[in-house]
């Protein structure tokens, strides 16, 4: 599956810029294993309002199972204001951000 940017969750396979300019209220952000292929000190860099947040994993076993959360930003209620997010570095895996 592509990058679906215009879905709610956004979901994105690649680096690349999630929105900019608009501002959308983030409720939750997961790094799903979507493939089963994330391992032990992957990391994820995420660019939030212009402030980068740099992730790396310390699993205490490989997974394997598709579809398990291995990182998790929230849920915040109300939702952060964000007007900038960009998946800087991803190598594996998918990002679901959630917004309202």
């Amino acid at each position: 599956m592509a990058d679906s940017i215009y879905t709610n969750p956004i979901r994105m396979e690649t680096a690349g810029t999630a929105w900019t300019g608009k501002t959308k209220n983030v409720v939750l952000v997961q790094w799903v294993d979507n493939a089963g292929d994330i391992v032990d000190d992957s990391t994820i860099v995420l660019t939030i309002n212009g402030c980068a947040l740099t992730t790396k994993l310390q699993l205490a076993a490989t997974i394997s199972n598709y579809g398990v959360v291995v990182w998790q930003m929230g849920p915040f209620s109300p939702g952060i204001p964000v007007n900038s997010f960009v998946v800087t570095t991803m190598g594996t895996g998918e990002l679901h951000i959630w917004h309202s």
